[in-house]
């Protein structure tokens, strides 16, 4: 009899996870978008702060920002200072936080992409914020020196707190999102790494849901709130949701959003009309090694969990006959599954090599393997938090890629090197850039500006 009482109190602990505790010794910082002439960040502090920003290159030259937001919510006590900076990229500079004329933070910024043809990435998804034990897996992340950190969906698990599941309003949303922004180590770190981040259904609001989420609007402004990529226009192409086009340098991402106009039927869209026509026009138009980017996984047919092409069937079907058009060149990366993988497709699908890059989860629920039987996987690592780093290297006409999954202690999981043809890669490059250098969105003026 004791030992069973034993049991159920021990059953009842691990169930009963508690949120990670807030941090106070530091600000919390995201720097977003960092390219060519612009580098975006979001700041949480309290609210009954007044804050100043600049940031200084080591050489001691000041800048002030471009252009200011602040967005609060009268049921928080936390504000986000949302900003944009024009600075050398080839420059190291600090972002400095002030009280009245006190420094009260300060951060090495990423310097993002360092050479046009080659693009070092992280890419992470499911961050549980109820798995805090697991939290140390950031500092192996961070050892890697990525270039751009791509968070890929399920980066809040919004309709959870702890072990309860929770109905999500815009007020829950909010604070889950702070949850997290005040307690993860990424956010925290000394060296900041530029991040895009892109949603899936945790962090949308509802599990599974799609284009009949009663709040998705408001979900969209909290999103783009709390992350930097709302305010920087150079080499960034807002798209559809919470999606857009990043160029860097050789390289074209483009994150999809996958939730938004989703339709809840099989037969019905799973990224929208506007939005896939979109992406087809893009990538009929150039040539740019590509990565389309989405929160749950393309090919998913072999598995019940989500995917387009176990979601919506038929819709998958066109999609995959659109992008045999093209000759871009692409690559599909994706998240959601608590597992991860790489699978490669047959020249005979696409009229060229490609592959699906899935990486899950950084620290959440893990599972033992399944029986499941996927005909495209090179190789899987199921049981395990990871991340995915991802080199890639526009050279002699092709797109080389090395692929490494990483776990919590930094073991390496697998690493496959990868590669893709391209035709004439730099004669097309040098017309994307000549098209794009005139095309570029650069505001008249910005003036500093609070909301």
């Amino acid at each position: 009899m004791k030992l069973n009482i034993l049991f159920l109190i021990l059953i009842t602990l691990s169930c009963s996870t508690a949120l990670p505790k807030i941090r106070t010794d530091k600000l919390s910082i995201v720097q977003g978008i960092t390219n060519s002439k612009e580098v975006e960040f979001s700041v949480v502090s309290e609210k009954s702060r007044s804050l100043r920003f600049e940031i200084r290159s080591a050489e001691g030259e000041v800048i002030a920002p471009e252009e200011v937001k602040t967005v609060e919510r009268d049921f928080s006590p936390y504000a986000i200072h949302k900003m944009v900076f024009v600075r050398n990229p080839k420059k190291d500079y600090n972002l400095y936080a002030y009280e009245a004329d006190k420094v009260i933070d300060q951060r090495l910024m990423g310097r993002g992409q360092q050479s046009s043809t080659s693009l070092r990435l992280a890419i992470v998804s499911c961050m549980d914020d109820a798995f805090q034990d697991k939290f140390k897996i950031w500092e192996e992340l961070a050892k890697r020196n990525p270039e751009y950190l791509l968070m890929i969906g399920d980066n809040v698990y919004a309709d959870r707190s702890g072990p309860k599941t929770l109905i999500v309003t815009p007020e829950i949303l909010w604070k889950r999102y702070m949850d997290v922004r005040l307690s993860l180590p990424i956010f925290f770190q000394e060296k900041l790494i530029p991040i895009h981040a892109l949603w899936d259904d945790h962090d949308y609001g509802q599990n599974n849901s799609g284009e009949k989420y009663e709040y998705k609007k408001e979900s969209k402004e909290i999103f783009e709130s709390f992350f930097a990529q709302e305010l920087s226009d150079d080499d960034f192409v807002k798209g559809f949701g919470v999606g857009g086009l990043l160029s860097l340098g050789d390289f074209n991402l483009y994150f999809l959003d996958a939730r938004y106009f989703r339709a809840q039927h099989q037969d019905g869209r799973h990224l929208g009309m506007d939005q896939e026509n979109w992406l087809v026009t893009h990538i009929n138009e150039e040539k740019t090694p590509s990565l389309l980017i989405k929160g749950d996984q393309f090919f998913g047919g072999y598995h019940h969990f989500d995917s387009f092409q176990g979601n919506h069937p038929e819709d998958f079907e066109k999609f995959t006959e659109s992008l045999k058009k093209a000759d871009t060149p692409f690559v599909f990366v994706s998240g959601d599954r608590h597992m991860s993988e790489i699978m490669q497709f047959p020249r005979g699908l696409f009229g060229k090599p490609s592959f699906e890059i899935t990486s899950s989860p950084i620290h959440g629920k893990t599972y033992p393997d399944a029986t499941e039987i996927n005909p495209w996987r090179v190789v899987s690592n199921k049981g395990n938090v990871n991340f995915t780093i991802m080199d890639n290297l526009a050279k002699d006409d092709h797109w080389f890629m090395e692929v490494e999954n990483i776990g919590a202690s930094g073991e390496s999981y697998y690493r496959r090197e990868l590669a893709v043809f391209i035709k004439d890669l730099q004669n097309n490059l040098n017309e994307v850039r000549k098209r794009r250098s005139g095309q570029r969105r650069y505001r008249k003026s910005r003036r500093h500006r609070r909301k």
